[in-house]
């Protein structure tokens, strides 16, 4: 496995884990209404978002670099 593939899955794990801890923490909030896990599901949503905006922009770099490998000026 090429570091490029190692890399798209972790960060897809990352985010799928930080999108699904948001999940959990919206939901643990609704049962105990402590503020902390509304902080806590914001944040991790933040971090999901922010994490699948990466993973596109680094396909999108990976595609455009090998595009200029296969077509050299």
């Amino acid at each position: 496995m090429d570091l490029y593939h190692f890399h798209r899955v972790l960060i897809a794990c990352a985010a799928m884990f930080a999108l699904g801890f948001s999940v959990y923490s919206y939901q643990a909030y609704g049962d105990v209404g402590r503020p902390v896990n509304l902080a806590m599901a914001g944040i991790a949503a933040a971090l999901g978002v922010a994490l699948v905006g990466y993973l596109i922009y680094f396909n999108r770099r990976l595609r455009n670099l090998r595009r200029a490998a296969n077509h050299p000026a």
